[in-house]
């Protein structure tokens, strides 16, 4: 009885390695006839009949029984969601292997500091993960603004400056809002949430001074000075007269300002009105966070630029001006 017992034994493991080298075999022939090409995204939580079905329906395979066990058998039936280079001449066992290592596309996007809306707008559609209409789209869409705790009425000024890695299955809102939690949490330590108080200043105002900050000074060291002339001017209620809100509330990016742009009524025209404009104008990095939260101990409300990235910083409109013939005289303004 023992003997047949192991005889049986035996007779199934031969089975077994049999159909296993059977698979080995059927799975490491590629279809072949370059009858399939190109990218083939998985989508998470994709079931793997449907991830087999679909490489079957594309021309990638001959069989998606074939590919579901060869994936069972040899990788545990797992499967990384992502985009996948794939094609006919591979066979079932390196497409199997690749999606159960994850070797997906990887793209990536740089949001620089000082970039706006429309820039990132532009990268996400050049990448090919999202045009730039429905990307815009979704940026002023209020019921998820407020899901991620922001007032204002679109992503502007909240996309942390960085660079991302993301495949093409991922999912938009969940890509934005980890990005937007990063400007969130800077906002979150205690230090930074006593200086809002001692300044009077909301997280919003914040963001939308350290982005105006950002597009004025092109030396990192200037930041916290050019901050002092905005808060002097914001505490004795004079107007900012900055020209990157004016552009922005215009869209007049690459082009150079014209009297018509500094007096059109727009919510961005600090030139016409006082105080903060209506939200952020671009991105603003660390340091100009930090530059709004902590401006240098200065009284001058006026700079001008030296036309080599430094500026000159007064403390009366005479002086303002003497500095404004040096260095800007019949010069037009230049886009930011």
């Amino acid at each position: 009885m023992l003997r047949q017992g192991r005889k049986w034994a035996i007779a199934c493991c031969a089975g077994i390695l049999i159909i296993l080298l059977q698979v080995a075999i059927f799975s490491s022939i590629p279809k072949g006839g370059g009858s399939g090409k190109g990218p083939f995204v998985v989508k998470k939580g994709t079931p793997a009949w449907s991830v087999s079905k679909g490489l079957e329906k594309d021309g990638l395979i001959t069989s998606a029984a074939l590919f579901r066990l060869s994936s069972l058998l040899f990788y545990r039936g797992r499967i990384i969601a992502g985009e996948y280079e794939l094609s006919s001449d591979m066979s079932i066992i390196q497409m199997a292997r690749k999606m159960a290592l994850g070797q997906r596309n990887i793209y990536t996007l740089k949001i620089v500091e000082g970039q706006n809306l429309f820039d990132v707008a532009e990268s996400m559609e050049k990448n090919g993960f999202m045009g730039r209409s429905a990307f815009l789209s979704l940026s002023q869409n209020q019921d998820r603004l407020r899901k991620m705790g922001i007032a204002g009425d679109s992503l502007e000024g909240y996309l942390a400056p960085d660079t991302y890695f993301y495949s093409k299955e991922t999912d938009i809102e969940g890509f934005i809002e980890p990005i937007v939690q990063r400007t969130a949490r800077f906002f979150e330590k205690e230090e930074i949430k006593e200086r809002m108080k001692e300044l009077g200043l909301t997280r919003d105002q914040i963001i939308c001074l350290a982005s105006i900050i950002e597009k004025e000074a092109k030396l990192e060291e200037e930041k916290p000075l050019i901050s002092a002339v905005f808060h002097n001017r914001l505490r004795i209620d004079m107007s900012l007269d900055a020209d990157p809100t004016v552009i922005y509330g215009r869209r007049a990016f690459g082009r150079r300002l014209t009297r018509v742009d500094l007096t059109t009524l727009t919510p961005y025209n600090t030139y016409v009105f006082k105080g903060l404009p209506k939200g952020p104008i671009c991105s603003p990095g660390k340091s100009s966070l930090l530059a709004a939260l902590y401006p240098a101990k200065s009284d001058a409300v006026y700079f001008v630029s030296r036309n080599d990235g430094s500026h000159v910083f007064s403390r009366t409109i005479n002086e303002h001006n003497h500095y404004v013939t040096i260095y800007q005289k019949n010069k037009s303004r230049k886009p930011q």
